[in-house]
């Protein structure tokens, strides 16, 4: 059901605007409101609407000529219809003999059913004093934009959270079982994986012998590569005589750790000072290497590790057998 905007005109006098707004009026402020009249006009430009439509709400204000007129800001923001702006304001037809004002309010509401529409009060201001005029705006109907439903369907009430309705059925429990003993026997072989590779890394012999295997599997010389191959296996030695000599590091050039090793039991130091002079003319001066060469290179570097935990092994047993005969025979 729709209907045009309602501009209804009032002419009252200020007395009879009182009364049917039930505001009293003394007798010495009658006299002072008739003399500046004021018609009101409100109406919407649709009754009947949907939630989240547009309904604009129309007022209009006649006063005499020269009179200010201060409409509301906007609709009551605490019920169910609220303004979507402030209000756009322009003069009326009659703007040339008479103050004639005209507010559109848009306003969208949020709630179905008949819903009343609640606007201030506009403030009418002239020489000859002020008057303020209540509004009754008509009530507008939301309906609602949801299906009916025909079939009168209840939706059935929510359930908890855990609905449980009867015995846990056995297969649950072996299933939490099986799932336990999986991550059991996975958990066991990590562990000892992880303790084999880390008694490797703890062992400077075994984590030697990993490194070069390591190096071997690239088949660099195979692919071209031989001087890389070379550099790689005279690496592994030194991390190898990094961990087992003190005051030999991974930041010694070749001269420096050749002669941090001078006088070392353990370490060939001619053996060693070929491999890294051949070494180092292939690192920095680009020295051409044969394939056989660069493997014959790794040989030695093997050989190197070797032979010196060869002599520290016995080293170390000669130490801890006894030197005097009766302790030995003991």
């Amino acid at each position: 059901m729709r209907r045009g905007m309602v501009a209804a005109r009032l002419s009252l006098s200020a007395c009879a605007l009182a009364a049917a707004t039930s505001i009293a009026c003394p007798a010495g402020a009658r006299a002072q409101r008739a003399q500046m009249p004021v018609q009101a006009g409100v109406g919407v430009d649709r009754d009947t609407i949907t939630v989240g439509d547009v309904v604009r709400l129309t007022v209009r204000i006649h006063a005499p000529l020269g009179a200010s007129i201060n409409f509301p800001a906007a609709v009551d923001s605490l019920g169910p219809v609220q303004s979507l702006e402030p209000p756009a304001v322009r003069n009326g037809t009659d703007s040339g003999s008479a103050a004639d004002r005209i507010a559109t309010y848009r306003m969208a509401a949020w709630d179905t059913g008949l819903q009343p529409l609640k606007l201030g009060e506009v403030l009418v201001q002239s020489d000859g004093g002020e008057r303020r005029v209540a509004l009754t705006p008509p009530s507008v109907f939301v309906r609602s934009v949801l299906p009916v439903d025909t079939a009168l369907r209840v939706p059935k009430p929510a359930r908890g959270l855990l609905d449980v309705r009867g015995p846990t059925p056995w297969w649950w429990w072996a299933l939490g079982a099986l799932v336990a003993l999986v991550l059991g026997l996975l958990a066991w072989w990590l562990s000892r994986r992880w303790g084999r590779r880390k008694a490797q890394t703890a062992d400077p012999y075994l984590a030697a012998g990993v490194a070069f295997g390591r190096v071997e599997r690239l088949r660099l010389i195979e692919a071209g590569e031989p001087g890389r191959h070379a550099a790689l296996m005279t690496d592994v030695v030194r991390h190898y005589l990094s961990d087992r000599i003190e005051g030999v590091s991974l930041a010694l050039t070749s001269a420096e750790l050749l002669a941090a090793l001078r006088g070392s039991a353990t370490v060939s130091s001619g053996e060693l000072q070929a491999v890294l002079s051949e070494v180092d003319a292939v690192k920095f001066a680009a020295a051409p290497l044969a394939a056989d060469r660069a493997r014959s290179i790794g040989e030695e570097a093997k050989a190197i590790v070797r032979a010196e935990h060869t002599r520290a092994e016995a080293l170390a047993q000669a130490a801890a057998t006894p030197e005097d005969p009766q302790e030995r025979a003991a």
